[in-house]
């Protein structure tokens, strides 16, 4: 589970990580003090829970989860703050839940069994294979833990490469499906979509799962047999995963909404 905490003052803040640190360990967590540090994120939308506090400087805690719910409709938002007043704010943007302060492990963990948007699907495999999920944002975990992308570009020509399912494309064809025009188009190199698959190879093989991908002379894919995926569930009939699916696909990504439909139409 990948978690946000946002508070713009110190002491507060580090409260509220403790809480969820001892409430939730296994949990990766990211503490920002500021909205504008938050949207800076590159991976922003791919939370699934986000403590937020609400009276903050610039952009406050009502807008920020406003923005993040734009961006990830199924993001739960659990408002910890002082004030009681925000509530009717928070229940107009169907929050997850709202924590009076000071903070507790206690009651962030009762947060997190009670989300309104529960992860309904494992982040690990019995198997030892990479799991992938797609519905929602896309996501990729080794062992229960995120894989990490250098570039957010090397993780989207990756999710480009789940999306069809083991057909192995060439480069080019990549590159025009996530891209709105070639890069030669707007003067780039093809050296930059080299640097993305090379970026994508190390994620993979720095989490032990480098056999996810295969590669012929300019052309790549993924091998089914190594990964363990929502979407590949989906269309076998699993149960657990026709049961995750919210109508959501890879939200992240324009170029999903062919499949998204698809999905859709059963």
């Amino acid at each position: 589970m990948r978690i946000l905490a946002v508070d713009d003052k110190e002491m507060p803040r580090k409260v509220l990580a403790r809480a969820i640190q001892k409430a939730a360990p296994d949990a990766e967590l990211v503490v920002c003090g500021f909205a504008s540090e938050v949207l800076a994120l590159p991976d922003v939308g791919d939370f699934e829970v986000v403590f937020v506090d609400i009276d903050m400087p610039g952009m406050n805690g009502v807008d920020l989860a406003r923005e993040l719910k734009r961006r990830n409709p199924k993001v739960n938002i659990v408002f910890a703050t002082g004030y009681g007043e925000y509530m009717a704010d928070a229940f107009a943007l169907h929050s997850s839940g709202y924590l009076m302060k000071p903070i507790t492990a206690e009651a962030v963990a009762e947060e997190l069994e009670n989300l309104r948007f529960p992860s309904s699907l494992p982040t690990s495999d019995d198997d030892g294979r990479l799991v992938v999920r797609c519905f929602g944002n896309f996501e990729v975990f080794a062992e229960g833990k995120p894989v990490v992308f250098a570039r957010a570009k090397s993780k989207e020509l990756f999710a480009f490469l789940v999306d069809r399912r083991g057909a192995v494309v060439s480069l080019r064809e990549a590159e025009a499906a996530i891209w709105d025009e070639p890069l030669g188009g707007r003067g780039a190199s093809s050296s930059y979509l080299r640097t993305l698959v090379w970026g994508m190879r190390q994620a993979l093989s720095a989490c032990g799962h480098s056999e996810v991908l295969v590669r012929r002379r300019g052309m790549i894919g993924v091998d089914m047999r190594h990964v363990s995926c929502d979407y590949y569930d989906f269309l076998a009939g699993n149960p657990m995963a026709i049961a995750a699916w919210r109508g959501e696909y890879m939200s992240q990504y324009s170029w999903a909404e062919v499949t998204k439909a698809a999905l859709a139409r059963g």
